[in-house]
């Protein structure tokens, strides 16, 4: 990942019995030309959260986060897959059981075509263990560098460095400044949480490989302002572009009817 701020929840007079009072808000990422590339919406009701992605790259996709996990939502294909603590203890079992495998079959190679492969998969697969000459995967750090504002926020800035390297630039606010319910960062610490035990079934968990989400947490705000680096330039902005307080549909929060779960391990 990661890879996603609000207007505090107001109180609605009316509202239908199957819409709650939430908060919607719309990210935008640009190329530094100004061509849009992404746009991505979150839905805020303080129980469930929505998030939509449109991009000219990634396509049309949803993720739907209740408290039984979360669900990755395929529209082009129609399908959706459920990522839950079943799914994470499957993907751990089956991973563990492939590096097994693989260094069984490494164990039986001549020294210098294993070393060979090693080197391969050391830059394929960065951080799928150490100890078997492959190294760490690349390690994330965040740190602070000043104040700053953008538009009408006050905001902390903050580096995030890919080994050392820096790949973006944050403007980051307090969420008391886009939610003052609390929902939102309780929505991002529960992502993040669950992020974080997906990253640690990972054989490289613990290795140097950092959640993003994890990393966001870290922060403790909303970046409503970010600027991605490759090569030390600058190539996407992404900015928050609207937060408002509206009466989200229940059925937001539903899967899509017709849509079919998809085993991501028998596709």
């Amino acid at each position: 990942m990661k890879t996603t701020a609000a207007l505090p929840i107001l109180s609605l007079l009316a509202a239908s019995m199957s819409a709650n009072a939430g908060t919607v808000y719309e990210l935008a990422t640009r190329t530094m030309l100004g061509e849009e590339i992404d746009r991505l919406t979150f839905y805020e009701d303080g129980d469930q959260s929505r998030m939509d992605q449109n991009g000219t790259e990634t396509g049309s996709m949803t993720v739907i986060f209740k408290e039984e996990g979360f669900y990755v939502i395929d529209h082009a294909q129609k399908n959706y897959i459920l990522m839950d603590k079943a799914m994470l203890d499957q993907i751990s079992t089956q991973i563990s059981e492939a590096m097994k495998q693989m260094e069984a079959q490494l164990a039986a190679m001549p020294p210098d075509q294993r070393a060979m492969v090693e080197e391969m998969m050391k830059s394929q697969m960065p951080g799928m263990g150490s100890g078997r000459g492959m190294g760490k995967g690349p390690v994330l750090d965040i740190k602070p560098v000043g104040e700053g504002r953008w538009k009408s926020y006050d905001c902390r800035k903050y580096e995030m460095l890919e080994d050392g390297v820096k790949i973006q630039e944050m403007c980051v606010t307090d969420y008391s400044e886009v939610d003052s319910s609390g929902a939102l960062r309780e929505s991002f610490r529960e992502m993040g949480d669950f992020m974080s035990q997906l990253f640690e079934s990972m054989p490289f968990g613990g290795q140097g490989v950092r959640n993003p989400l994890e990393m966001i947490n870290k922060i403790d705000g909303f970046p409503v302002h970010a600027i991605d680096f490759e090569n030390g330039v600058a190539v996407t902005e992404t900015t928050l572009e609207s937060a408002a307080t509206k009466n989200i549909d229940a059925a937001m929060f539903e899967l899509p009817a017709g849509y079919q779960q998809m085993d991501p391990f028998n596709p």
